[in-house]
């Protein structure tokens, strides 16, 4: 049988993601696992620097707050062992997949956009790519 210790948890604020959120806690629950939640902002190019630049990364940094805020307060209420990572990327579904493999997390528990297979496949969606690229088990949440 598997073991699982770690999960990664990738949000965005959508309902979906509030899904995953749900099984993942009540994976954490049945197999003590701890969850590292996961936010992955815009990369801001290396041509803006300056102001623009600090402007643009505490505007980045307060968006995750609010995002966040909500999933901070349902981990602690359900007393789950949980981290919270904020790194940028251009490719959502690659960083993903690297700070899975980063954090040695054994799953990621992620919601779907509700797309179905052939449409999902045509949009390109994060879920498929993490679905595509990335080694370690993958659970889906609708």
């Amino acid at each position: 049988m598997v073991k699982y210790k770690k999960v990664l948890l990738p949000v965005d604020g959508s309902v979906s993601s509030r899904r995953a959120m749900d099984n993942a806690v009540s994976l954490s629950k049945i197999m003590n696992l701890e969850i590292v939640l996961l936010y992955v902002t815009g990369a801001i190019p290396v041509v803006i620097t300056g102001t623009p630049r600090q402007e643009a990364e505490n505007s980045q940094k307060e968006e995750a707050d609010v995002v966040l805020a909500p999933y901070r307060e349902f981990l602690n209420d359900n007393k789950v062992s949980f981290n919270v990572m904020v790194v940028p990327a251009f490719r959502v579904w690659n960083r993903i997949c690297k700070v899975a493999e980063e954090e040695k997390c054994d799953m990621i528990v992620m919601g779907s956009r509700g797309l179905g297979d052939w449409e999902g496949a045509m949009v390109g969606s994060v879920t498929h790519k993490v679905l595509a690229h990335c080694t370690i088990p993958v659970l889906v949440v609708r």
